[in-house]
C-alpha cells in the first residue's frame, strides 16, 4: 500500500507522487519549449498566422478524435503504461514533425503529437488519484500542475535563447528553419527524460483501502451514465474555445502588435509561467476555505481580469493582464479536475478526464482555427472579447454542478 502523503510540505509527499511530480516537471520544460518555438517555426518556413491556427486545430482536434478510446484505454491498460506509451508516441511525432516541411506531413505529425499529448496529460489525472486519498487530492494536484506551469518559466526563458545557441553551432541566421529545427530537438530530448521517473512500477492503495476512502468521502461505488461524466466536463469546453483563441498565437501576439525579438517573446512567457505555477499553489488553501466547487468558479472568473487588462494597448498592462489569465487559469483547473475525481468511480476516472480532454480539445480546435483568420482580419482585440465570454460561461458551468462539498 502507498504511505499516503497527509502533511501540506512537499518534502512529506509520498515517493510515487514524488515520481509523477518530477515527471511532471520534465514534461511540462518540454512542451514550453515546444509552445514557443513552434509558431516561429512554422513563420521561418514560410507558414503564417493562418497555418498555426491550423496546427493547432489538428493537435486539438486528435485528441477530440480519440480522446473517448483514449480514456477506455487507459481504465483497461492502466494510467502508467498509457503514460508511458503516450510519451513514446509523443517523442516519435516530433521526430517526424522536424524532418517534414509539406504542410501534410507537418499536420500527420502534429496529429500524432496531439494525440499522445492528450494522452499523456489525461492519464497523469488517474495515476495521481491512485496514489493519493481525498482528502490531500486537491493539494497534490496543485503541486502537479505548478510542476508542469512552473517550469515553464525555465522552458520559456531557455527556449528563447536556444535558437540563437543553434544559429552559432550551425552558422545561420537566429530565424532560419535549420536554427529552429535543432532548438526543437530539446523537446524530443526532455520528453524522453520525463519517460524515466514512471517507468519503475507504482505500488496502489489496496482495495479496502480504496473502498474505505471511497465511503468516508462519499465518492460514487456505481458507475455514472455518459450524460453526467458530459456535466462534469462542460466547463472544459469552455475553457478550451477562451484558451484556442488566444494562446496558441501568445507569442505571435507580443510579437506582432508590440515588434518584440523572440528572446524577450521567452521572458514574458517565462514570467507568466511563473505566475500560473504560484496560481496552482493557490487552489488548495482558497478551496480549504470555500469548498472545491466555489474555489474553482470563483478563481477561473479571476482570467477575465486579466483579459479586459490586455485590451490596453500598451505592453505593461498587456503582459499584467497575461500574467493574471495564466495564474487564475492554473488555479481553478487543477480544483476542478480534483472536483471530478471526488464524484467519479475509480473504474471510470479514465473515461471521466477523457472526456474533458474530448471537450476541451474540441472547443480549443474550433475556436483555434477561426481564431487564425479573425486575426489577419480584425487583429487580437475580437479574440481576447471571446475568450473572455468563454472562461466566463466556465465557471458558470462548475458553479452550478449539483455535487456535494
Amino acid at each position: 500500500m502507498v504511505p499516503l502523503a497527509r502533511p501540506a510540505r512537499l518534502r512529506a509527499l509520498s515517493s510515487p507522487v514524488k515520481r509523477i511530480l518530477a515527471h511532471s516537471l520534465l514534461f511540462g520544460l518540454s512542451f514550453s519549449i515546444a509552445d514557443l518555438l513552434f509558431n516561429f517555426y512554422l513563420v521561418s518556413m514560410g507558414y503564417g498566422t493562418d497555418t498555426a491556427g491550423l496546427m493547432s486545430t489538428i493537435s486539438r482536434g486528435a485528441g477530440m478524435l480519440l480522446g473517448v478510446p483514449m480514456g477506455m484505454l487507459i481504465d483497461r491498460m492502466g494510467a502508467q503504461r498509457s503514460l508511458v506509451v503516450a510519451l513514446a508516441i509523443y517523442c516519435a511525432g516530433w521526430l517526424l514533425m522536424l524532418q517534414a516541411s509539406l504542410l501534410w506531413a507537418l499536420a500527420a505529425a502534429q496529429f500524432v503529437i496531439g494525440a499522445a499529448f492528450l494522452m499523456a496529460m489525461t492519464a497523469v489525472i488517474p495515476l495521481l488519484s491512485a496514489v493519493t486519498n481525498d482528502d490531500e487530492r486537491a493539494r497534490v494536484f496543485g503541486f502537479n500542475a505548478s510542476a508542469t506551469l512552473t517550469v515553464g518559466l525555465v522552458g520559456s526563458a531557455i527556449g528563447g535563447l536556444l535558437p540563437t545557441a543553434a544559429a552559432l553551432l550551425l552558422a545561420v541566421g537566429n530565424q532560419t528553419t535549420a536554427a529552429y529545427r535543432l532548438a526543437l530537438g530539446a523537446v524530443i530530448v526532455l520528453a524522453l527524460g520525463a519517460m524515466l521517473p514512471v517507468l519503475r512500477r507504482f505500488p496502489v492503495v489496496s482495495c479496502s483501502e480504496t473502498q474505505r476512502n471511497s465511503e468516508q468521502h462519499n465518492e460514487p461505488a456505481t458507475l455514472l451514465p455518459l450524460a453526467r461524466l458530459l456535466r462534469f466536463a462542460l466547463a472544459g469546453l469552455m475553457l478550451g474555445m477562451g484558451g484556442g483563441a488566444l494562446l496558441p498565437f501568445q507569442n505571435l501576439f507580443f510579437r506582432n502588435v508590440f515588434g518584440l525579438s523572440d528572446s524577450v517573446v521567452g521572458m514574458i512567457l517565462a514570467i507568466t509561467a511563473l505566475g500560473m505555477g504560484m496560481g496552482a499553489l493557490m487552489g488548495s488553501p482558497v478551496t480549504a476555505r470555500i469548498g472545491l466547487r466555489r474555489a474553482a468558479a470563483i478563481l477561473r472568473m479571476g482570467t477575465v481580469v486579466g483579459l479586459m487588462l490586455m485590451l490596453i494597448p500598451a505592453l505593461m498592462p498587456a503582459i499584467v493582464g497575461f500574467f493574471l489569465r495564466g495564474m487564475f487559469v492554473s488555479a481553478s483547473f487543477p480544483m476542478n479536475d480534483a472536483l471530478i475525481m471526488r464524484h467519479t468511480p475509480a473504474r471510470q476516472r479514465g473515461m471521466a478526464m477523457s472526456l474533458v480532454s474530448v471537450l476541451w480539445a474540441g472547443g480549443w480546435a474550433v475556436s483555434a482555427v477561426i481564431s487564425g483568420y479573425v486575426q489577419m482580419a480584425w487583429g487580437f482585440t475580437p479574440i481576447i472579447i471571446f475568450a473572455a465570454v468563454a472562461y466566463t460561461l466556465s465557471a458558470l458551468a462548475i458553479i452550478t454542478l449539483k455535487v456535494d462539498e
